[in-house]
């Protein structure tokens, strides 16, 4: 009797844990990669674009600049300081060796006959998760009325179906950057996987409209070091991220570059939503009006001590 009662115990022991307990606490990078959203940046809470004073700036859901990143997301609390030191391990040297050897393939990236002026501000804007005509045509009408560039990190698997878009980007002037073929997490996958993944990109992206990527940004920003040794290009991340996905409201995307922009910050937005598209359509204006140029990340690298393949380079502060 004693056996039973204690096995009867054990049972509903293990029923009222798994009924208070989410079976998955996280949404997986292929749910997110289905439903076009931007993953651990903004959700896991181990991000190392927090690292460094003025580095990465979040804000919340309406737009508010965040005093303690990582602290007042949905999922964004209680590892940020482990994975902070670690980050800052990883990326100590790379970054800055990236800083000091500028690399020729970067320093070639500014087009012949466009005139950029060191000594004035700069800020590059960068739209993941692409092509998506649509929305990336919008950009690039707005950005041609105002002589602006951009940097578009796009996914491999998207180019084949959106090829007058991608010949458009190039043809414009405009930057394109790998975002991995299928936007997986690299962190999971082993050296010959993510080499398989950027590659591919690379390839399809050539092929479809001439250009070879010379940026990659990991999905999600997840990277570690197999992801820096097998990267074969400089490491983009961000200074700014707008959390465009999430709040899918343009006043809100808007205000989240507009309150906190500074020259040489890199701004984190997303090709797939039309509120995305809106934000851009109101945020070009208002930092030419400010007196930014609106260059392609390889553009500013080149003026501010470039980029170098493994390096991780947040921002180009002058």
């Amino acid at each position: 009797m004693k056996k039973l009662l204690q096995w009867g115990f054990g049972l509903l022991t293990v029923a009222l844990v798994t009924a208070f307990v989410p079976a998955t606490p996280f949404p997986s990078m292929a749910d997110e990669t289905a439903s076009g959203q931007e993953t651990s940046e903004v959700r896991n809470g181990w991000i190392d674009e927090n690292l460094g004073p003025g580095v990465a700036r979040w804000v919340d859901e309406n737009g508010n600049i965040l005093s303690q990143p990582g602290k007042q997301g949905e999922d964004g609390a209680g590892d940020e300081g482990e994975n902070r030191s670690q980050a800052q391990e990883e990326i100590a040297g790379t970054e800055a060796e990236g800083q000091q050897d500028a690399s020729l393939e970067s320093q070639e990236q500014v087009p012949a006959g466009r005139q950029i002026d060191p000594s004035k501000p700069m800020v590059a804007l960068t739209f993941d998760d692409g092509p998506f005509a649509p929305v990336g045509n919008q950009i690039m009408d707005c950005l041609a009325q105002y002589g602006g560039k951009a940097t578009f990190f796009v996914v491999g698997s998207r180019v084949p179906a959106y090829g007058a878009e991608m010949q458009r980007i190039a043809a414009e002037g405009h930057e394109i950057g790998n975002h991995t073929y299928e936007h997986k997490n690299l962190t999971k996958l082993s050296g010959a996987q993510i080499q398989r993944q950027i590659n591919r990109c690379n390839d399809t992206v050539q092929a479809v409209c001439g250009v070879r990527p010379s940026l990659v940004r990991p999905p999600g920003g997840a990277k570690n070091a197999a992801v820096l040794a097998n990267a074969q290009a400089p490491v983009i991340m961000w200074s700014i991220d707008t959390r465009d996905w999430k709040t899918r409201n343009a006043a809100k995307t808007v205000n989240a570059v507009m309150s906190q922009i500074r020259d040489g910050d890199i701004v984190l937005m997303h090709e797939l939503y039309s509120q995305s598209g809106a934000a851009a359509l109101e945020i070009i204006p208002r930092l030419s009006e400010a007196g930014y140029q609106l260059v392609t990340v390889s553009e500013m690298a080149a003026l501010r001590g470039g980029a170098s393949p493994g390096g991780v380079y947040f921002h180009f502060y002058p």
